[in-house]
């Protein structure tokens, strides 16, 4: 049995029942809480959610103890442009309400949780106590071929992004330190994990930062028929490195040989740019945009799907893709980032990432092959069975219960 340890962990965000960074978050903490005593530090705004699940769910056996730091947000033209600033400034009022804790409790250990981002490590590395650091993520780059696919605007930002993720991969001196006073770093992702060794000299344990619940809802019982409606999910904020557009163009191929529902779940600034193109194209007919839902409508509606588009270029592992496989929904997606890693040929199928038109044709190609297939679409299902045994939450957790033993022994 373990020993348990103080362990106090910096989440920023934080929140059950939430997909993205704050239901992340939730899951690390809450089973981390159920094996160590842990003091968490996230922002304010979470924190009634938390109180309130931990009301209505007494039969928990956790030992965790909860401080919230507020953040200071500003106008939304500011906001915007201010994010990493008021993010920074969140981060060394989180260190000192640390210090004051570690005053108090004594800890055996930290854990810089998340955001995952690379680029804001936050200050729990002064703490006098072994450090823990990830999974850290943020390195991956946006494809240049794939930039002049994003629009004006998009292409301008990512470009820019890539040459600033760039240089401060290199001389961020904060980074540095902290990435040299980690007893132990997580990557997320193989190409965290490459970036990490190639940029400060550092090795670190690959854990992605989502896991599965492991109850997969596979609906077996739910047999596609041939010549039935291929029912398409696409989930996300519409931004443009979600790249929906190519989604889009991959319906239109598509649907000159199958027949498709595309079910567009999210809401975001690419909006209004992305029903005009898919009315542009001819596309819109087979589109239903259900706008952001809350989360679990959001997955009562892929539940009623046979298959996950998920058309990203840039980010790490998000909900939506183990969430997709815990409904026994096969993935198409690009092979990139953390997403590239865990869906696998069992569960799903994968594009080169090469050029837009390439990634056009492939998840074309690929709905094709699912529609003219049924066998292999059941098949995807069964392997997503299996593919939620493995990326459990509890592997995870493991894995992280012995690297805070092996940072912190006894």
């Amino acid at each position: 049995m373990i020993h348990k340890k103080k362990v106090l962990i910096s989440a920023y965000a934080c929140q059950p029942d939430r997909g993205s960074e704050p239901g992340m978050g939730w899951n690390w903490v809450i089973r981390l809480a159920q094996h160590h005593r842990v003091w968490l530090i996230t922002e304010s705004g979470f924190v009634p959610f938390i109180e309130k699940y931990l009301r209505e769910n007494p039969d928990l056996r956790v030992d965790l103890h909860i401080t919230g730091v507020p953040r200071k947000r500003y106008g939304e033209w500011l906001w915007s442009h201010l994010y990493y600033l008021s993010y920074r400034s969140w981060q060394w009022q989180a260190y000192k309400k640390a210090l004051a804790l570690q005053d108090k409790v004594g800890f055996d250990l930290v854990h810089q949780l998340n955001m995952i981002g690379y680029r804001e490590p936050g200050y729990l590395w002064k703490l006098p106590v072994p450090f823990v650091w990830g999974p850290v993520g943020g390195h991956a780059q946006m494809p240049w071929r794939y930039l002049y696919f994003l629009g004006l605007k998009g292409g301008w930002y990512y470009g820019l992004r890539n040459i600033l993720n760039w240089i401060q991969m290199r001389v961020d001196r904060r980074v540095r330190r902290a990435m040299s006073k980690a007893d132990r770093i997580i990557s997320a992702t193989h190409e965290d994990q490459d970036a990490i060794r190639r940029n400060y000299g550092r090795s670190s344990v690959l854990i992605n930062e989502q896991g599965i619940s492991g109850k997969s809802r596979v609906r077996l019982n739910n047999i596609y028929n041939r010549g039935s409606v291929l029912r398409v999910a696409w989930c996300g904020l519409f931004l443009e490195r979600k790249a929906l557009p190519i989604g889009l163009y991959a319906i239109r191929q598509a649907s000159r040989r199958v027949a498709l529902e595309f079910h567009i779940i999210g809401s975001g600034r690419c909006a209004n740019a992305w029903k005009k193109l898919a009315r542009k194209i001819g596309v819109d007919e087979m589109c239903v945009w259900h706008g952001e839902q809350p989360h679990r409508e959001a997955m009562d509606i892929m539940s009623g799907c046979d298959v996950l588009m998920f058309t990203s270029l840039q980010e790490g592992t998000p909900a939506v893709v183990t969430e997709a496989i815990e409904l026994g929904l096969p993935v198409i997606c690009h092979d990139k980032c953390g997403f590239g890693t865990i869906v696998d040929s069992t569960c799903g199928i994968k594009v080169q990432v090469r050029s837009p038109a390439n990634s056009i044709r492939g998840f074309a190609e690929a709905l094709i092959s699912l529609e003219q297939n049924p066998g292999l679409l059941e098949e995807l299902k069964k392997g997503a069975y299996r593919k939620a045994t493995e990326e459990s939450w509890e592997k995870r957790v493991a894995a992280m219960l012995n690297i805070y033993e092996d940072v912190a022994p006894g």
